[in-house]
């Protein structure tokens, strides 16, 4: 039962049912042709009774070629041409058995099939490379390249990847040379995450390039128009249509580092708030809740700018605390009834705004003096101004018109480009659509999938490790506050110290009490 529901997948996948429409086309093309040609209707023999005289009769194109002897008139059929042995008075009468004489045939269907075989296996390989069973002999011989558990963007089609954050191993492994070459075309074939993208065009453009080739092949040589292409047209527009998708690469990749650096700014603010806090703090407990709150900010902007579907915005908050091993005492996060504040703030709040209207006002509870004060005001500003860049990145993408324009000239290009590739590389012509649709359908699909950048930006290496560091800050708070030596209000005395006092003071607090004496 598992072996039948495993070919039922198979057969209902989208490559199988490509294949199937790939060989029903080669079959269909042939029939026509075969039947054109009128190689498929045989030649049809009406033997005759010997006792009329006649030895066989062949009806067809060969009629009148050459032919048997014999009484014609009994059986009311005009006489037949003579053999020639006969015309010379030999006396030989011909009354031999039937004779098949064939039709010429001008059509060779081993070749038609050969050609078209030929010229169809980058589009079947395609296709089978997609199949599970291709899959899972591309991972068999290592062709499949090591993902290290990277999220998808789109959930359901899971075709683009969501980029990894690089460390030095990464690094090294992305200059090595020349093996990055041979690895990351080979990969094609067990990761074929672009592949999955561009499976639908490539097949459209395969398709067109087989019959344009057929038409070329098969129909032309029978007397029909050519609709061949000069190769000039491209040559002269393809310029045009390069600068298109540079320019729209261009602006993607433009987005793509204005978010990044956008996200670089909140994790150094992230960062400041929480120093700034814990060394001017005049209250413990005040400086937990501040750093509780701060790192709930990156948590609940980058809910804010993605698909509802792919986070939750009460986890992603809990997650905001820290790592679940150290969450305990000062270590611990946002509390549950925090959670359900920011999950019911007021109307027309965002999640981000709400937990910046509440760092401002937690920083008047913190007791710092007005200069600290101003600076720390000044940092939960440049928050806000990051918050409503990326929302006016999210909002506004490059230019609609010009993303439809591209895109209708390109696949107009490559639809027509076949055209012109028949003359020159004949049975090759469905390869080199393939070869030059994917190098430039891939160069569009890269500035699609940079254009909404967030998606794939590892935001989430950035509210870790903000989540991280303030729950170390909070951990290690009050060992530093005991390191700092006693209270203001109570300065060290020199005369009367014990020597545990001097050996918790500071060389701050030595340096204040000698003054005092002086």
């Amino acid at each position: 039962m598992a072996g039948v529901q495993r070919m039922h997948r198979l057969r209902s996948s989208a490559p199988c049912r490509r294949l199937v429409l790939l060989a029903g086309s080669i079959f269909l093309l042939q029939l026509g042709r075969a039947l054109k040609a009128g190689s498929w209707m045989p030649t049809t023999f009406t033997p005759l009774s010997a006792s009329a005289g006649l030895a066989g009769h062949a009806y067809g194109p060969a009629y009148g070629a050459g032919g048997f002897t014999g009484d014609l008139h009994a059986v009311g059929h005009v006489p037949a041409p003579q053999h020639p042995a006969a015309r010379h008075g030999s006396g030989v009468q011909m009354n031999a058995a039937p004779e098949i004489v064939p039709t010429p045939q001008d059509f060779d269907a081993y070749k038609f099939v050969t050609d078209f075989l030929i010229a169809l296996v980058p589009a079947i390989l395609l296709e089978l490379t997609l199949l599970p069973p291709g899959q899972w002999l591309s991972r068999k011989f290592g062709f499949s390249a090591k993902e290290k558990n990277r999220p998808y963007v789109d959930r359901d089609e899971k075709s683009i990847l969501q980029q990894a954050p690089f460390g030095f191993s990464e690094w090294t492994k992305h200059r090595s040379n020349p093996d990055r070459y041979i690895k990351t075309t080979l990969s094609l074939l067990g990761s074929p995450k672009v592949l999955k993208r561009l499976q639908r065009p490539l097949f459209f453009l395969n398709v067109i390039s087989t019959v344009v080739l057929f038409y070329d092949t098969y129909i032309v040589p029978q007397g029909y128009p050519s609709i061949s292409l000069p190769a000039l047209p491209f040559t002269i527009s393809s310029s045009a249509l390069g600068l298109l998708l540079v320019f729209r690469v261009t602006g993607s990749n433009n987005r793509y580092v204005l978010a990044r650096g956008i996200w670089g700014d909140i994790l150094n603010v992230s960062r400041d708030l929480n120093q700034q806090a814990s060394l001017w703090a005049k209250n413990h407990d005040d400086f937990l809740d501040f750093t509780r709150w701060c790192p709930a900010f990156a948590a609940s902007l980058m809910v804010h700018l993605r698909d509802p579907a792919r986070h939750d915005l009460a986890r992603e908050l809990k997650r905001a605390g820290g790592p679940p091993a150290g969450a305990k005492g000062d270590g611990v996060g946002l509390s549950e009834e925090d959670i359900k504040d920011i999950l019911n703030r007021p109307a027309g709040f965002s999640a981000p705004h709400y937990v910046l209207h509440r760092l401002r006002t937690k920083i008047g509870q913190l007791g710092v003096g007005q200069q600290e004060r101003l600076l720390m005001e000044a940092n939960i500003t440049r928050l806000i101004n990051d918050m409503g860049a990326c929302e006016n990145v999210l909002a506004t993408p490059i230019p609609v018109g010009y993303t439809k324009h591209t895109t209708r000239f390109l696949f107009l290009w490559l639809a027509l480009l076949p055209l012109a590739l028949t003359g020159d590389l004949g049975v090759a012509t469905v390869f080199g659509e393939q070869i030059i649709a994917f190098g430039l359908l891939g160069i569009e699909d890269v500035g699609i999938q940079l254009e909404e950048p967030f998606a794939v930006l590892p935001i989430e290496r950035i509210t870790t490790k903000t989540a991280l560091e303030s729950q170390v800050l909070r951990k290690q708070s009050r060992d530093g506050l005991r390191r700092r030596g006693p209270p203001q209000d109570t300065p060290l005395k020199l005369e009367t110290a014990s020597k545990d006092d001097l050996e918790k003071a500071t060389a701050a607090d030595i340096l204040t009490s000698a003054l005092n004496v002086f």
